[in-house]
């Protein structure tokens, strides 16, 4: 008798990394409070240098690209949900698990900072005064997170790692060895362009004010870029981004590092 061979399962086993769709979702709250913050501030609030570099090419609609902008959330939210919907399912509880984390992440976040920069024995980080508070402020600035997250992430991350594995390939190298090589240049690359990003160097080319170099604070923001990175590649888009935005929050409230 000829034996029976096991059905396949009907589902496959899921990947490490969380789908971007319920990561997208799970992180919506965040670009929404970006937009309240906008909103409220009036035409003339300060925005986002991720969000008008991720959404320049909507420059030509002019002042109708706040709507556009608008619109293309809501309309990736639809798409994500019905994605969703269409395969493993939309899962509330898995959506709130990874806010949950994140906000633990977020938490979690400063104190791993400082013990990071105690122990790359860095230049000790200059405290300047406060920023002025308000409401409108901390909305944006916790709602710039995501855009910063989907900017540096899920772009120059998974673009570095497509890019550095392709080379690595076309070299002759194969196997676990490319995969983890590509895996730890993206998540450098990625990171060190986070770093530069803040600079005053970059942002006046963006049209805003950054900071200027400073030894201690670039080692603090690319270890905040590894951390935040591995978070991505870890838990995915959500956790990476609430921890972001959580932390964000933290200096909004308490003290503004320069």
């Amino acid at each position: 008798m000829t034996p029976v061979r096991p059905a396949a399962p009907a589902v496959a086993p899921a990947s490490g990394t969380p789908r971007l769709a319920a990561g997208y979702l799970a992180t919506l709250p965040l670009f929404l409070a970006y937009e309240l913050g906008l909103a409220v501030s009036g035409p003339e609030a300060a925005r986002s240098s991720a969000e008008r570099l991720a959404c320049a090419v909507l420059a030509f609609l002019g002042e109708h690209a706040s709507l556009a902008r608008q619109g293309i959330l809501v309309a990736l939210a639809v798409v994500a949900a019905v994605r969703l919907a269409r395969g493993p399912g939309l899962d509330a509880r898995a959506l709130a698990r990874a806010v949950g984390l994140g906000i633990l992440a977020g938490v979690l976040l400063g104190p791993l900072l400082v013990l990071l920069h105690g122990w790359l024995g860095a230049e000790p980080l200059q405290v300047a005064d406060p920023a002025p508070r308000s409401l409108p402020r901390v909305l944006r600035l916790v709602g710039a997170a995501p855009w910063e997250e989907a900017l540096f992430r899920v772009g120059a991350y998974s673009g570095a790692y497509l890019v550095l594995r392709r080379l690595l390939e076309f070299f002759g190298l194969a196997g676990r060895a490319v995969q983890a090589a590509g895996e730890l240049g993206a998540l450098l690359v990625s990171a060190v362009l986070f770093a530069l990003f803040h600079l005053d160097l970059v942002q006046t080319h963006l049209g805003a004010r950054g900071e200027p170099y400073h030894a201690g604070l670039f080692a603090w923001r690319l270890s905040a870029g590894i951390v935040l990175g591995g978070l991505f590649r870890w838990q995915g888009l959500a956790v990476a981004a609430w921890a972001h935005a959580l932390f964000n929050l933290g200096l909004a409230l308490g003290i503004a590092l320069l």
